[in-house]
């Protein structure tokens, strides 16, 4: 027996690179403490490209 579930309206990321667009749970995250408070870095799991604001690239 096989089960799926199926994620309907979940947010999507148009990666800057591929122009795949992303569910934003797909993102890779890296996030770094620093003394202003912290940097979040996103990767697109496709072409692996790194981009700062996924805000920005909302689809």
């Amino acid at each position: 027996m096989v089960i799926v579930t199926v994620i309907r309206n979940v947010p999507k990321v148009s990666c800057p690179d591929c122009g795949q667009e992303v569910p934003v749970h797909r993102l890779e995250t890296q996030t770094v403490a620093q003394r202003e408070g912290f940097t979040t870095n996103y990767r697109c799991p496709f072409c692996r490209a790194d981009f700062d604001n996924a805000a920005q690239h909302m689809v």
